[in-house]
């Protein structure tokens, strides 16, 4: 450990206070995180010493795998941030932010540097040959587009080599005779202007510049009807019904000439959903998901900074303006760079009226459907796979764990002691099942007791009634919360229920008949499993405790007060939860729970003595 830091201090001795590149290897020389940074020296210092890293994402996760530290200087921070993408790129460090769901989607290549483009399916995008790419598209949407080009716009799409008046071909192919291609490869079925304003057509109708294309059309088809060719014009009159038609099947129309990327995103439990919005002349022609599971240190500004700098940099068509949910870290960086790789000036920014903010809650609206969606089966699935591994850890792999109920004890210094209970059911906390015990029988802080009198309460009257029970049983404790609440099922007739206890501080599983503790690897899912109930059942426990006290002091308080019976103590309690609330209400917010009379008395009451002392 020394000498990896020791060589890493040296390191950094030959890094200068320059803006630049820096790249983090591992111990197989593996790039595993690429940055950018104003000061190089100042930001690779603070993963060498620690200096400022907590706020940094991903570091602590990060920091230990660091081997060696390579670095490049540039002029400026735009320059930075170029290779900083690039370098992402090429690396594909797995700390980066990466779009790892464009890799699986096609792309539509128009060849622009063949003399005769075609329009073909790839996966593939090198912008070296000058060739244009669109998308990414889900496959489906990528092959429907391919056929509407064939049948509408008629070029190529087979791989010959066709240079400029050069084939030795005498008769084209059955795509000429179906009428999906012009036949460039026969001299004279084409020119090679008709043939390159259909590649112009198609570039407009891939950008999602209908507007423009439907201008173009109209023109040639009303030059066609002047000269009487009537079987052009027809043609062409058909390809504008059909971008028509396009355009009306668009589910989000807004002002016209709008040209936008619209984003919206949703997180839960490091899950992240992504949805993106493409406005183009006004309508909504394609819409994206992007999904990244278990995100380690989310930072809702860093991370969609990092998205969008993927995203963007192999995105020919940057559009002029770009609404984002909330603001971005490096923002402005950000948007020079986009607006250098577009050659022109582009807005980056948070709506705070009007449409913009409309069409982004759309956009957040529906990235948190598409989490629901892709996330909730897979963490079904994740749940499940963790019930199956505890099953087997706690020896019951006969055992199907559907459903576990958890319990916990809160209070102060033994007051006011409840014991909560929650129900996780195939999966999903049912807070339906959840219940409360108000400890009756237990005088002072106990726990031990005051959890056996809560499984005893619960798992009597489940026998009584011949309920089913449950299949698993957790405590929120150790040794002596487990042994209490498995004596009180002991003294039911429950013996071969599984029940186990987790404990907060070491994360150590106690289960009955074992003199050990079972330690898990904090990713073991069957531990993460355990802490997700056991915190959630905590969390029950402890609002619970503090509901019954706030209602104990808020009673306790009004007993002396004329007129303040049981009822009207509860109803006061359920409008205003404390007794400091009720000293702030006014007198007329008394008067509409109490009414007018026994209001304005309780008002006088708790305000008397301070107004007597005011007018005196």
């Amino acid at each position: 450990m020394s000498s990896r830091l020791d060589r890493l201090k040296a390191r950094l001795k030959e890094i200068p206070d320059r803006p630049g590149v820096y790249l983090h290897k591992n111990a197989e020389g593996q790039v595993i995180y690429v940055g950018k940074a104003r000061n190089l020296k100042n930001r690779v210092t603070s993963y060498v010493v620690g200096k400022g890293t907590r706020a940094h994402p991903l570091t602590n996760a990060l920091i230990p795998e660091i081997d060696d530290i390579d670095f490049v200087t540039t002029n400026n921070e735009l320059e930075a941030i170029l290779l900083e993408n690039n370098l992402i790129k090429t690396h594909q460090p797995r700390y980066n932010v990466l779009l790892r769901d464009d890799k699986t989607y096609p792309y539509i290549k128009v060849t622009m540097s063949e003399d005769y483009p075609r329009v073909v399916f790839t996966r593939r995008v090198d912008r070296k040959k000058g060739d244009l790419f669109f998308g990414p598209f889900f496959a489906g949407t990528a092959r429907r587009i391919l056929k509407l080009v064939a049948d509408q716009f008629k070029l190529r799409s087979c791989d010959l080599d066709i240079a400029e008046g050069k084939s030795a071909l005498t008769r084209p192919c059955l795509y000429y005779d179906m009428h999906q291609c012009l036949g460039p490869c026969i001299v004279g079925l084409t020119t090679s202007e008709e043939y390159h304003e259909m590649v112009d057509d198609v570039v407009l109708f891939l950008s999602g510049k209908s507007k423009e294309l439907q201008d173009r059309l109209s023109a040639r088809m009303y030059r066609a009807a002047e000269e009487e060719s009537f079987e052009l014009a027809t043609y062409y009159r058909d390809i504008i019904r059909t971008v028509e038609r396009i355009q009306a099947e668009q589910q989000v129309a807004s002002a016209q000439d709008e040209e936008m990327d619209v984003w919206g995103l949703y997180e839960e439990g490091g899950d992240v959903a992504v949805q993106l919005f493409v406005i183009r002349d006004g309508n909504v022609v394609d819409r994206r998901e992007l999904f990244w599971e278990k995100v380690a240190d989310y930072r809702p500004g860093y991370f969609l900074s990092e998205i969008l700098q993927r995203y963007y940099q192999d995105n020919l068509f940057i559009p002029p303006e770009i609404l984002l949910p909330f603001d971005v870290e490096e923002k402005e960086l950000i948007t020079d760079w986009l607006s250098t790789q577009s050659r022109r000036k582009i807005s980056v920014r948070v709506p705070q009226r009007g449409r913009g903010v409309d069409r982004v809650e759309l956009a957040n609206r529906n990235a948190r459907l598409s989490h629901e969606s892709r996330f909730r089966k897979s963490q079904q699935d994740r749940l499940q796979i963790a019930a199956s591994r505890l099953a087997q850890i706690l020896g019951y792999q006969d055992r199907d764990i559907q459903k576990i109920e958890s319990f916990d004890i809160s209070n102060i210094q033994g007051s006011d002691s409840v014991a909560g209970m929650v129900v996780l059911d195939r999966g999903k906390f049912d807070k339906n099942q959840y219940r409360v015990f108000n400890i009756r029988t237990v005088v002072g802080a106990d726990d031990f007791r005051s959890m056996a009198e809560a499984v005893d309460r619960r798992y009597r009257r489940l026998v009584d009634e011949a309920k089913p029970l449950p299949d698993m049983i957790l405590i929120d404790g150790g040794r002596g919360q487990l042994n209490a609440a498995r004596a009180a099922l002991t003294k039911l007739g429950i013996e071969e229920l599984p029940i186990a206890g987790l404990a907060k501080r070491e994360e150590e599983i106690y289960v009955p008949d074992r003199v050990d503790t079972i330690r898990l690897d904090r990713h073991d899912p069957a531990l993460q499993l355990l802490q997700m109930v056991r915190d959630e059942t905590h969390r029950f426990a402890v609002s619970s405790h503090r509901r019954r006290r706030a209602k104990r002091t808020l009673h306790s308080e009004l007993d002396d007060l004329p007129g303040i019976g049981e009822k009207r103590k509860r109803l006061l309690f359920e409008r205003f939860g404390s007794v400091s609330a009720i000293r702030q209400a006014s007198a007329q917010d008394l008067m509409n729970v109490l009414g007018r009379k026994v209001g304005q008395t309780l008002w006088d009451e708790l305000h008397g003595e301070a107004h007597r002392l005011m007018g005196s």
